[in-house]
């Protein structure tokens, strides 16, 4: 499998100033930098750098893809923006992590798998940079999706294990692990959150299950911030303004975040206790399997609509298979429809539980038009004749 590695980092809050565009610029002879975007992609070798290191030092957001499977994900914060009590009980070791480096905090979001998948859908950054926005304003579904792909990217193996290393009442067997504070809105994703969950391959029915308990999302209530602003002593005032005419990176979110501490404070109580890993784990396996009996249901009945329809033309489907052998051309496409209604006709015979007469009218069509090599052949593939 040939390699093929693609790193791509993306300013939100700023643009990158020449001097820093010819800095990113030499870091690889492979990298394609603009004013708020820099792109390398790699089919041999790798980028020599940290790329948290470059998100850090110049970025907001960082994508990182390899075609065996390995996935990144990460945003940069001005300090102060995120609060790690809220960010923590989302957090899985080293899969989903959240640091505070010097100005700045990363949530980290970063998955590989023990055996190489090739990767062959084209992927950007633009398929998720709304979603730091989204972080930004209190909506953690991005998180909560990481976490449950993080607690079953290994569940053959290591949090199910076969063998007696934990007892059935052990605290800390991974499957009882409990869920993170649900977020709302887990019932209707947004377009970046449904990429995140495709490209990172997290099980759809695992998302129905853990969105049984998830609120719907409420729309966000219009804030008269004139009023909130006057609020503000006078020195805050003018700090802000400040540092807003400085080009500070991230005050005005740093400025509504100080002005919503003067908002009514609504307390979302989760209206069900949270599930274990297992629970969640049980309950997309319940619902794929009704899916697939729905999806059986609904096929039987289109089949039974089809027969019906098919047995009130029977004798005419029959007319029309020798009238196409008859009058047709000998060529390929021609034996292809009479045998493909030869298919119908069987299906029919079995659903009439009539399968002699079609093997009689079968083996009739058969004996005449026996000189027909590429016919019989089609005819013996099908088992209808030795």
């Amino acid at each position: 499998m040939s390699e093929y590695q693609y790193y791509e980092w993306q300013t939100v809050d700023r643009i990158l100033t020449a001097e820093e565009q010819a800095a990113v610029d030499s870091l690889s002879s492979h990298i394609d930098v603009s004013s708020s975007r820099a792109v390398v992609t790699y089919n041999w070798g790798g980028f020599k750098h940290s790329s948290k290191d470059v998100l850090l030092k110049y970025f907001d957001a960082h994508f990182y893809q390899a075609n065996w499977g390995s996935l990144r994900l990460m945003f940069r914060f001005p300090v102060g923006l995120i609060d790690k009590a809220d960010i923590a009980p989302y957090c899985v070791d080293e899969y989903v992590t959240f640091e505070t480096a010097g100005d700045y905090q990363v949530i980290d979001l970063d998955f590989n798998p023990e055996e190489g998948v090739e990767m062959e859908a084209e992927v950007s950054l633009s398929h998720f940079i709304r979603l730091r926005a989204d972080i930004l304003e209190g909506d953690y579904r991005l998180l909560y999706l990481a976490w449950l792909k993080a607690m079953t990217l290994d569940s053959s193996s290591s949090w199910f294990p076969d063998d007696d290393e934990y007892e059935d009442d052990d605290p800390d067997y991974p499957a009882d692990d409990r869920e993170p504070p649900i977020p709302p809105g887990l019932k209707k994703l947004s377009p970046a959150l449904q990429n995140f969950v495709q490209i990172f391959e997290i099980d759809p029915f695992l998302v129905q299950a853990a969105a049984e308990a998830s609120p719907d999302l409420k729309e966000a209530l219009a804030v008269d911030y004139a009023n909130l602003v006057s609020r503000l002593s006078r020195p805050e005032c003018e700090d802000y303004l400040a540092r807003l005419a400085e080009g500070e990176a991230g005050v005005a979110l740093a400025l509504r975040k100080r002005l919503a501490v003067f908002l009514p404070q609504v307390v979302q109580a989760q209206s069900a206790p949270t599930r274990t890993l297992q629970q969640l784990l049980q309950r997309a396996e319940q619902l794929e399997k009704d899916k697939k009996k729905r999806q059986a249901e609904t096929a039987r009945q289109k089949h039974i609509a089809e027969m019906k329809d098919l047995a009130a033309r029977e004798e005419q489907t029959w007319k029309k298979v020798e009238d196409l052998l008859d009058n047709g051309r000998k060529i390929a496409s021609v034996y292809d429809e009479a045998t493909g209604l030869l298919v119908k006709l069987q299906q029919l015979s079995e659903f009439q539980d009539m399968r002699s007469v079609f093997q009689q009218r079968l083996r009739r069509l058969a004996g005449k038009y026996s000189a027909r090599s590429a016919l019989m052949g089609r005819w013996r593939t099908k088992g209808w004749i030795e």
